[in-house]
């Protein structure tokens, strides 16, 4: 990947429920990542390894942090049919606080 071009999506969230349909929905969030070439940088960070600084947390919220090469292959991923028709898999165990997507921004520029 080429450093200023890449795009991020972050997802925080907080378990709720039964996580024994989690590894159905990694699995099939894995093959569509492969093919829009995502990489996990973080995967479910909870609070214990989370530094807080400034502002609030939830109690026991975790974050996912995803890098694609470009924009284009962040929003393609999002919106693909194949991603689609797995969210409610994630959101029946994982409902999001928030899910962003942001490009880098390179040599000082503000991302768009």
């Amino acid at each position: 990947m080429s450093l200023g071009k890449e795009a991020y999506l972050l997802f925080s969230f907080t378990e709720q429920g039964d996580m024994k349909n989690f590894g159905e929905y990694a699995k099939a969030a894995n093959d569509v990542l492969e093919k829009f070439e995502g990489e996990l940088l973080v995967i479910g960070a909870r609070a214990s390894s989370i530094s807080k600084f400034e502002g609030d947390w939830p109690e026991g919220a975790g974050l996912t942090l995803i890098r694609f090469p470009s924009r284009e292959n962040l929003e393609a991923f999002w919106k693909s049919d194949e991603y689609q028709s797995i969210i409610d898999l994630r959101t029946a165990i994982l409902p999001a606080n928030f899910t962003i997507g942001f490009s880098h921004g390179w040599r000082g520029e503000v991302a768009s």
